[in-house]
């Protein structure tokens, strides 16, 4: 039976590194990666569409508002479906729908990764991940973080089995995925 751990977080808190070190910690177990804004971005560039965060809140909420409250989770829904894996890693959990899908399975765990708002900031200008992040404020930022889309997280946080504060080093951040692996996963 595959374990599908949930992964919620603010953007640049930290999960995607989780899942690099959690691969390189399990590297026996076959370890499969769905994130939510994969489809989005799928959509986004088959439309020519620039990939900027503004544009994947305004994708998800048209899709929510048109199709339907879980529209997205469906989709994601299919694809976990298909991977053969023993470890699921369900990356950006922000809607109710998303935490219904992920408790739906068996073996499920949610996951909070979050650090300081100024810390992210840092990341996300470093990272550069969607179009116009590098040259990002504070302000717009943390205006970002009041899009719709971004609004349920630190709720749907509270509600999870673990939560990792990755407001340090590397080596502390590991050491936390180590000792999630030794609780959550023997």
């Amino acid at each position: 039976m595959k374990t599908v751990i949930g992964l919620v977080g603010e953007k640049a808190g930290g999960k995607g590194t989780f899942t690099e070190i959690l691969k390189s910690l399990l590297p026996n177990k076959k370890i499969a990666y769905a994130k939510f804004s994969d489809i989005l971005t799928d959509s986004l560039k088959l439309w020519g569409l620039e990939l900027t965060r503004e544009n994947y809140q305004k994708l998800s909420i048209a899709m929510r508002n048109t199709f339907g409250d879980g529209t997205l989770t469906q989709a994601i829904q299919n694809r976990i479906k298909t991977m053969d894996a023993d470890i699921v890693i369900l990356d950006g959990i922000r809607w109710e729908s998303d935490l219904k899908l992920l408790r739906s399975f068996p073996a499920n765990l949610l996951v909070y990764v979050t650090a300081s708002a100024e810390l992210r900031h840092t990341r996300s200008q470093k990272r550069g991940e969607k179009a116009g992040e590098e040259n990002a404020t504070f302000e717009q930022f943390m205006k970002e973080e009041e899009a719709e889309t971004e609004r349920a997280i630190p709720k749907i946080g509270m509600s999870a089995d673990c939560t990792i504060v990755n407001d340090e080093e590397m080596p502390q951040l590991e050491q936390k995925v180590r000792k999630f692996c030794y609780v959550f996963l023997p």
